[in-house]
């Protein structure tokens, strides 16, 4: 697996539903109730800027902010953009992927921190888009490092620590994203 390749599909398709979500479609509620859509958007983009700040040393923000899903104000759709330019760039730094990080599941290095970040991207660009409309599904070329990367995180161990949902009910005729979504805890909404 490609771990930047992973990383640059996942936020451009996290920065691509964002950028086309309408100011009505930020008030809704989304697929992870209570929060709205633009709560929800607002967590994505952070969680983003909060595993890029752990592996960097940069605290970019809060894990309060983040969890809490501190609303971000304003058009989401420039943040969207600065949030995936930012993070690609720091998850590029000299060393970053061969490191060892200090991570709410111990110390590990930064080619399986990743792996979160990636996760994060791609099941919150599908969780919004779910939330507005029918789900994005992923293109069929990048399905089989998903599906890596849905067993690499998707564990008792993530869920323990609070990193990853319990996994959801899958439909008999599921989509394969659908399938990979539901392992991660995404439940369809058809």
């Amino acid at each position: 697996m490609k771990h930047l390749h992973a990383l640059d599909y996942g936020l451009d398709e996290l920065r691509s539903v964002i950028s086309g979500l309408s100011a009505g479609e930020l008030e809704r509620t989304s697929n992870c109730e209570p929060w709205t859509v633009r709560r929800l958007a607002s967590h994505a983009l952070n969680n983003q800027l909060l595993w890029a700040g752990l592996v960097t040393g940069q605290p970019l923000v809060t894990v309060e902010e983040t969890m809490g899903a501190v609303a971000i104000d304003g058009d989401l759709a420039p943040v969207a953009d600065d949030v995936a330019r930012r993070v690609a760039r720091l998850w590029r730094t000299d060393g970053v992927l061969d490191a060892t990080h200090t991570t709410p599941m111990g110390a590990l290095p930064g080619s399986v921190v990743i792996l979160f970040a990636i996760i994060d991207a791609v099941a919150h660009a599908w969780d919004l888009s779910a939330s507005v409309g029918p789900a994005i599904e992923f293109a069929p070329a990048e399905l089989p490092w998903i599906s890596e990367i849905v067993a690499a995180t998707c564990t008792d161990a993530a869920r323990d620590h609070g990193l990853i949902k319990a996994p959801a009910a899958v439909p008999h005729d599921a989509t394969p994203t659908e399938r990979l979504m539901a392992a991660a805890g995404r439940a369809s909404s058809r």
